[in-house]
């Protein structure tokens, strides 16, 4: 449901648009970094606010406004105006609507967080398997103005009552404990081991947690993740007609990137519980680096099959392990002002990825510039990340420093 505030759904409409609004490349990709920096800015904002009240009353709410702005987004026929609507849909899209999504599962689950994680996390891969198809699709029989308001009527009749009517915000209140138990889990320190997740039962302040040299470690991935995938779907058909890429077939390239990453979404939340977050957020920084090189290297349209697959695997670890490992290092208390901070900065890394792509193209007449610099920051986001061990809070002056 969050998907008309994703990339990939607002990437589909960004031709149509373009001509329409008679701008250029650049100016659209320009609006949408404004758009993106500015939810980056305001999520963090709002995170306290969602441990306070809860995903039951901002589910619903998020809901509503994010298909007025779909409605609104069916008007736009100026640059401001299109500054505006990508603003709100990357606010309540992006932002706020995924942020309560993995509130939910920090709230409900614990030793099997992970793999609530990557069940929850097939949703995010079918919307990237169907959305863009469906939206050019209905662009191409009934324009993009009626594309706009279907998106709003999906989100007014599917997702303002049910959330209202079935979402409760935390266990205890409903006489339970994670992992639907009747009784709290004692922990059995013997059995870890330099291995095993580190899911901690402290609370941590997000004060604390910004001073830790292992939220930055982390969010350094999420950030890359965020911006090379963003250009990458925005602006993956003139990459892979370059190399000789039917028109019509891209979208289907980005469908079976996301069947890949359902497989892995519930492989990767599997793994969680046997394996530390920072190799498995290096492998996905891996994978993202070896997916760039093949795109600049790629001389035969096939080896965009082997591109799909390597973003989809990544794509499915780094949804499953980036999502969960705020609550499972920092804890639940503070979990939406804590992953609300991280995930602001990976949303404004999401705002940066399309600007190299369409100053590359449009004053330098190739993608290769830009994806030469996609190639290196997740290759050292990965290096970095392996540095990244859990974290262990210090109470006194010293306090989120370890």
């Amino acid at each position: 449901m969050s998907s008309p505030g994703q990339s990939h759904s607002i990437g589909v409409f960004s031709a149509d648009m373009i001509r329409s609004i008679e701008i250029l490349d650049t100016d659209y990709m320009l609006a949408y970094m404004f758009a993106t920096v500015f939810s980056g800015l305001a999520i963090p904002l709002v995170g306290p606010f969602v441990d306070r009240y809860g995903a039951r009353l901002f589910l619903p709410l998020t809901s509503i406004l994010l298909a007025a702005t779909c409605i609104y987004m069916s008007s736009v026929q100026s640059l401001p105006g299109l500054y505006l609507g990508l603003s709100l849909l990357r606010i309540f899209g992006q932002g706020l609507m995924c942020l309560l999504g993995a509130w939910l599962i920090g709230e409900w689950f614990e030793q099997q967080r992970g793999f609530a994680m990557g069940v929850i996390g097939i949703g995010g891969a079918l919307s990237v398997a169907t959305v863009p198809l469906a939206n050019a699709w209905l662009i191409e029989s009934s324009g993009w103005q009626s594309t706009w308001l279907t998106h709003a009527w999906v989100l007014g009749i599917c997702f303002v009552a049910p959330p209202l009517l079935l979402v409760r915000n935390r266990p205890e209140a409903e006489g339970l404990f994670p992992d639907c138990r009747f009784t709290p889990v004692e922990p059995h320190p013997e059995e870890e081991t330099e291995y095993s997740p580190h899911i901690t039962r402290d609370n941590w302040e997000r004060s604390e947690a910004i001073r830790n040299s292992t939220f930055w470690k982390l969010v350094l991935c999420w950030a890359s993740t965020s911006l090379v995938g963003t250009g990458i779907v925005i602006y993956q058909k003139k990459i892979f007609q370059a190399v000789g890429v039917p028109d019509n077939q891209p979208y289907y390239i980005l469908a079976l990137q996301a069947a890949i990453a359902i497989g892995t979404c519930l492989t990767a939340g599997h793994l969680t519980t046997r394996i530390q977050a920072r190799y498995l957020m290096a492998t996905a920084m891996f994978l993202l680096s070896g997916a760039m090189l093949l795109l600049l290297t790629m001389t035969q349209p096939w080896m965009a099959i082997v591109v799909a697959i390597l973003l989809g695997t990544q794509g499915g670890i780094i949804r499953t392990v980036g999502s969960v490992v705020w609550v499972n290092y920092y804890g639940r208390k503070n979990q939406g002002a804590i992953s609300g901070a991280a995930l602001s900065l990976a949303v404004i890394g999401s705002a940066l990825g399309p600007l190299p792509l369409a100053m590359s193209s449009d004053y330098l007449n190739s993608t290769t510039p830009a994806l030469v610099g996609f190639f290196v920051l997740p290759l050292l986001a990965g290096l970095v990340v392996l540095t990244a061990r859990p974290p262990k809070r210090i109470i006194g002056d010293n306090a989120g420093k370890a």
